[in-house]
């Protein structure tokens, strides 16, 4: 079977057995260990300046239990915008979108789309992150996300809704979560690339205060 062939029938079964999750159960919603309004103002070297609330249309379209957009800035007054989206339960349309879709638009376009992956420190295994490069005439942007599949981090949106499939089927529990760093490309790519690796490491830490497992 070709690999188009084999993805298509694989997109198939997922999609099928979620429809069927949902019409099973309605499942178990699972809360915050903390409220994201509480998430500590400073990472770092950086510090929170200004949160922003999403609008109607977007709730509407996104339906978090809970989220946190804010600004946060380090000490050369480098702006950083930190996005946390968490949904208690998954099984009514509700989830998290992709950056790669969300994110182009408004002249925004994609230039390089990949993944590395993040130390986090002796005895922790890396953190895998995708890493999302848009341009805007003569502005770049820099962007780092994952999903976090309770408590696992995961980098693929596929393999985040296979997570959520198999939670669903074993532990009745569609909770889940996506977390986004985002940047001006301040000096050059790499340079913003290693700031936000750092932000990430930072901030990760902290995440399991909050996000269930």
């Amino acid at each position: 079977m070709k690999l188009t062939a084999r993805l298509l029938v694989s997109g198939a079964l997922l999609a099928a057995t979620l429809v069927g999750l949902q019409l099973r159960s309605t499942g178990e919603a699972v809360p915050l260990r903390r409220p994201l309004a509480s998430f500590p103002t400073a990472l770092g070297e950086w510090q929170a300046r200004e949160t922003s609330p999403l609008d109607v249309d977007t709730l509407q379209v996104l339906r978090p239990a809970d989220y946190l957009v804010r600004r946060d800035v380090d000490k050369a007054g480098r702006s950083l915008w930190l996005y946390i989206g968490y949904w208690d339960s998954q099984r009514k349309g509700a989830q998290p979108h992709s950056p790669k879709h969300c994110l182009p638009g408004g002249g925004w376009e994609p230039l390089e789309a990949s993944t590395i992956s993040i130390p986090l420190g002796a005895g922790a295994a890396p953190l895998v992150v995708n890493r999302f490069l848009l341009q805007k005439e003569a502005q770049q942007q820099l962007v780092l996300y994952w999903f976090d599949a309770q408590g696992r981090a995961v980098a693929g949106e596929v393999e985040a809704k296979v997570e959520m499939v198999r939670s669903a089927i074993f532990r009745n529990r569609t909770d889940g979560a996506i977390v986004r760093v985002s940047s001006p490309v301040y000096g050059s790519v790499a340079q913003t690339t290693e700031r936000l690796v750092r932000y990430v490491q930072a901030l990760y830490p902290v995440l399991g205060d909050y996000l269930p497992g």
